[in-house]
């Protein structure tokens, strides 16, 4: 994420999305990878994604975002739903205005990493 996203972090690590969606994963090679492609989409801004957090999660997150979500076909403009979508291989959750309680509701805790 970017330093402003992760300024505006919550105190217990809850994100607060500004816009559309935030996109959120479990996958570190996937996120590496958007960092390091150069042009194209999501490679535009690997300059701006210079905070990688780890978020602690509660069990059953995985879960909660899969039942809250729909896939990139039936979502539209309903911000109240998690978008779910495979990129690259890899499972990514759009945390929309209306939805972004189900992953902040299953912190545990938060860190930033010192290796990205």
């Amino acid at each position: 994420m970017s330093e402003k996203e992760f300024k505006q972090l919550g105190p217990n690590g809850e994100i607060t999305v500004k816009g559309t969606e935030n996109f959120v994963t479990q996958s570190r090679s996937y996120l590496e990878g958007l960092r390091s492609r150069v042009g194209g989409r999501g490679g535009r801004n690997a300059d701006k994604y210079t905070a990688l957090v780890r978020f602690e999660m509660a069990p059953g997150t995985r879960d909660a975002l899969i039942a809250a979500g729909k896939k990139p076909e039936e979502i539209g403009q309903d911000i109240n739903a998690v978008h779910l979508k495979m990129e690259r291989g890899s499972e990514t959750f759009g945390l929309r205005p209306g939805s972004v309680d189900v992953f902040n509701s299953m912190i545990k805790g938060f860190r930033r990493m010192d290796d990205w």
